[in-house]
């Protein structure tokens, strides 16, 4: 092969490079995100476990109650799962363009997001240091941690739970003149879920709500909130529903 390449002129011979690369730099890119972030596997599933509320409720309901804490309901930790993911525990975020000077950067996932609360690294990492025992959480006899994964449902609830009832509790009590409803909390706990801690600090000063116009990432904060909340009223009414 490479007499034959060394034998070709010269701007055929750059040609057929060029081309090579052309083919083979995309695969290296995908290869080398696929190792980093090897849940991307899951592309081939794509929508297919994706579901409507009563079917989110009806698999997932026992891991909503059994991981809800006076913070983060059951109904909240349903709607917050419906809102990111459609109840689709392998859910991954989309990939996107970046203009650098790394190859293997151009093209790659937008975050480190997936499952079905679309938990981040950063999150995991966090969280993955407590637990929940009677709907609290707490950060002894944590033995399984080790073991979370957050493409399963149940290790993703937890976690999820976990990252929001400290996150509300912590954000809070950095404001102690702030006095919340538990709706105002359940508001903070889907703002520090799509905004992080510090733009929750933010909407609690503001008297618990969103700037006019504020974004995080893709989303429009007022509409990400209006949508939680209107996904809460569903699961409310399956909730209620499953005590008849």
């Amino acid at each position: 092969m490479r007499r034959k390449l060394a034998a070709m002129p010269r701007a055929l011979r750059i040609a057929v490079v060029g081309a090579a690369i052309v083919v083979l730099l995309p695969l290296a890119n995908v290869a080398y995100q696929v190792a980093r972030k090897p849940t991307e596997l899951f592309f081939f599933v794509g929508t297919a476990l994706d579901k409507e509320p009563p079917e989110t409720w009806r698999q997932y309901g026992a891991h909503f109650r059994t991981y809800s804490t006076d913070t983060v309901t059951p109904e909240l930790l349903a709607a917050l799962a419906q809102t990111e993911s459609s109840g689709n525990p392998v859910t991954r975020t989309y990939w996107r363009w970046r203009l650098t000077w790394n190859p293997l950067a151009i093209y790659k996932p937008a975050s480190s997001a997936v499952g079905l609360y679309q938990m981040t690294d950063p999150a995991f990492a966090e969280a993955n240091r407590h637990c929940i025992r009677q709907h609290a959480v707490v950060a002894t006899g944590c033995w399984f941690n080790s073991l979370h994964i957050r493409v399963l449902p149940s290790h993703a609830t937890e976690l999820a739970a976990v990252y929001l009832d400290r996150n509300v509790a912590s954000v809070l009590a950095a404001a102690p003149k702030s006095t919340a409803t538990p709706q105002q909390k359940q508001d903070l706990a889907a703002v520090i879920h799509l905004c992080g801690a510090g733009p929750g600090q933010s909407f609690v000063r503001r008297g618990f709500q969103p700037a006019a116009g504020e974004h995080c990432g893709d989303h429009l904060v007022s509409a990400y909130l209006a949508r939680v909340n209107g996904m809460k009223r569903q699961f409310l009414k399956l909730a209620a529903s499953d005590k008849t």
